[in-house]
């Protein structure tokens, strides 16, 4: 990626004590976001299937490759849940983004399982395959 990327981070809402930034890269190569989420131990068991709600309006909007949810096999983990998603480009996850039912499903997310996401985007660095030296 040689050139500057230009980033924008806004608030998800205009609630203070969610404290969750987004931030987008405003670029047409793709991107990997990476959100981490912190969700109380007891409301873990109702976390993915209203995850799910959320993935799946944004698996409808154009430029969404793929999502990947990973659950942490220890449950003190303070990370207990961990999402990798691709987009085609930062373009189009911030205009999906924008999405109303998304946004509330995240807020529900928030409000009723306690789920502290804390997501960022990222660029490939550095791939290594089976056999590989970096």
């Amino acid at each position: 990626m040689g050139d500057a990327v230009r980033l924008v981070h806004t608030p998800f809402n205009d609630r203070a004590e969610d404290a969750v930034i987004l931030t987008d890269a405003l670029m047409q190569d793709q991107v990997t976001v990476i959100n981490v989420f912190s969700v109380p131990v007891e409301n873990r068991d109702d976390f993915l299937p209203r995850w799910k709600i959320g993935v799946g309006v944004m698996a409808a909007q154009p430029g969404f490759i793929q999502a990947q949810m990973f659950r942490s096999l220890d449950p003190a983990a303070e990370f207990g849940f961990v999402t990798v998603a691709r987009w085609a480009s930062g373009a189009a996850l911030a205009e999906a983004r924008k999405n109303p039912e998304w946004r509330a499903s995240v807020q529900r997310l928030m409000d009723n399982v306690g789920a502290a996401p804390k997501p960022m985007i990222y660029e490939t660095a550095l791939v290594v395959k089976s056999g590989e030296k970096p």
